[in-house]
């Protein structure tokens, strides 16, 4: 399974989407043709004033540890997010989204789309559904050490707090000194180790109850960044590791 990393941006999300999701891809739909797509939409949020920036940002200084994803979940019972259908929208374009691993949409980076003022579209009523913005590592499970850990943690803050609006800006910094990494399992009896070489420096169980972006239960061990271990040390991950930010 692919490692995540989940970063939840608190009250920005929900503020910045308003109940109305986005979604989006991670190849760059510059070289996509325009698709043709027959169903009833929702204009939701104009990409270039929320989505692009955010996403561009977390592109130039994340590339190759994370990217930026719209998770969609269901705001009330009843509520059925197994046909949905999301489209980025502009300049004559419409390009379909499609979910990945656990439902999330990666934003994608699209500069044409964003100077002809896109947006996402639904064939969903945005008031069914809620969303939330999270990080996606792509940090390959055996690239995992303590010092990556500890700069994704500083760079996640100096990316994201520019790109708050002011008045979420102390909520923000309540929440971002207490991010951390979580090496996640689907058992409490699997462990994530620390190791110099071939020499074990720590091993922890993940045993402390979270849940993952698919809302589904696992068992994490949580890392600040101020262990103290040297930068060069690794992470060896579980088989099934699942990586939350939180």
């Amino acid at each position: 399974m692919l490692s995540l990393l989940k970063f939840s941006v608190l009250s920005l999300a929900a503020c910045l989407l308003c109940g109305s999701p986005v979604h989006a891809q991670p190849p760059s739909p510059e070289g996509l043709p325009t698709v043709e797509v027959k169903a009833a939409r929702t204009r939701l949020l104009p990409y270039k004033e929320w989505f692009y920036p955010m996403a561009k940002a977390v592109q130039q200084s994340l590339a190759g540890r994370a990217a930026l994803a719209v998770q969609l979940r269901p705001a009330r019972a009843g509520v059925r997010t197994d046909d949905l259908s999301l489209w980025l929208e502009g300049g004559g374009e419409s390009l379909p989204v499609r979910a990945g691993e656990h439902g999330l949409y990666i934003v994608p980076v699209a500069d044409r789309i964003a100077q002809q003022d896109g947006s996402f579209s639904i064939n969903k009523n945005p008031a069914d559904l809620r969303a939330n913005l999270v990080l996606i590592p792509t940090l390959a499970p055996d690239a995992w050490t303590v010092g990556e850990m500890r700069r994704l943690l500083r760079d996640v803050h100096a990316t994201i707090d520019p790109l708050v609006p002011w008045h979420h800006r102390l909520l923000n910094r309540v929440s971002m000194r207490k991010l951390g990494v979580s090496v996640c399992s689907l058992s409490p009896n699997a462990y994530v180790e620390v190791r110099d070489g071939n020499r074990l420096l720590a091993r922890y169980p993940t045993s402390e109850p979270e849940r993952n972006h698919a809302n589904s239960p696992v068992y994490c061990h949580r890392f600040t960044g101020n262990e103290d271990f040297d930068p060069r040390a690794r992470l060896v991950l579980p088989e099934d590791a699942q990586v939350l930010l939180i």
